[in-house]
C-alpha cells in the first residue's frame, strides 16, 4: 500500500519528524530526517507501506503533476486516489474556493468508470468561525454529494458539540 501526504513545502520537515516519531520503520533511518519516501510496517504486519510527501499548494499547484508522479512511482494502473483526507485545513474564507477546487481536481484524477468506485473526500475540521464553515459547506455542496459522519462512528472527542465535524464527499458528475 502507498500513501501520499501533501502540504505546503515548509511543512515537510515537521511531517518527516512526526512520521519518524510515530511509525515504526522496517529499517533504521540513516539520518535525523529521513528521505521523503519511507517504507513502514504496522506492528505485527508483514505488509510494507510507502509514505510519500508531495508539495501541494491549493492556490498554485497543478494536481496533474501529482498524477504523473503516482504513475511513475506506482505504475499507471495504480495511479488512482482512493481517499483524500483533509484535517483542519479550512480556517480562512479566502482558502475555501482553492481548497474545494483542489479536492475536485484530485477526485477527477481517478477514472471512476474504469476503477468502479469514486474517490472519497474526508474533511475533518475544527469549527472556529461559523462564516468560514458555512462558506466551505456551501461551496463543497455545490460540487460534492456530502454526508456528515454520524456520532456513532466517532470518538467522544469528535462527537456533536465538541467543536469538530467530519464530512465525507463524493464528487458530483459533471452534468449534475
Amino acid at each position: 500500500m502507498a500513501y501520499t501526504l501533501s502540504s505546503q513545502c515548509y511543512v515537510s520537515k515537521l511531517l518527516k519528524q512526526n512520521i519518524e516519531n510515530n511509525i515504526p520503520t522496517t529499517s533504521k533511518p540513516q539520518r535525523r530526517y529521513p528521505p521523503l519516501k519511507k517504507k513502514v510496517s504496522a506492528p505485527g504486519s508483514s505488509t510494507a507501506r510507502t509514505l510519500e510527501f508531495v508539495e501541494l499548494d491549493w492556490e498554485t499547484s497543478d494536481v496533474q503533476s501529482l498524477q504523473s508522479l503516482l504513475a511513475q512511482e506506482r505504475g499507471p494502473s495504480k495511479a488512482k486516489i482512493d481517499v483524500v483526507i483533509a484535517c483542519d485545513c479550512i480556517y480562512n474564507e479566502s482558502l475555501v474556493a482553492p481548497f474545494v477546487r483542489t479536492c475536485m481536481d484530485l477526485c477527477r484524477l481517478t477514472d471512476t468508470e474504469a476503477v468502479g468506485k469514486p474517490t472519497i473526500c474526508v474533511i475533518a475540521q475544527q469549527l472556529r468561525s461559523p462564516e468560514v464553515f458555512e462558506a466551505w459547506l456551501t461551496e463543497f455542496l455545490g460540487h460534492f454529494r456530502v454526508w456528515r459522519m454520524p456520532d456513532a462512528y466517532l470518538s467522544g472527542e469528535l462527537r456533536a458539540n465538541s467543536g469538530f465535524v467530519i464530512h465525507m464527499g463524493i464528487l458530483l458528475p459533471v452534468n449534475a
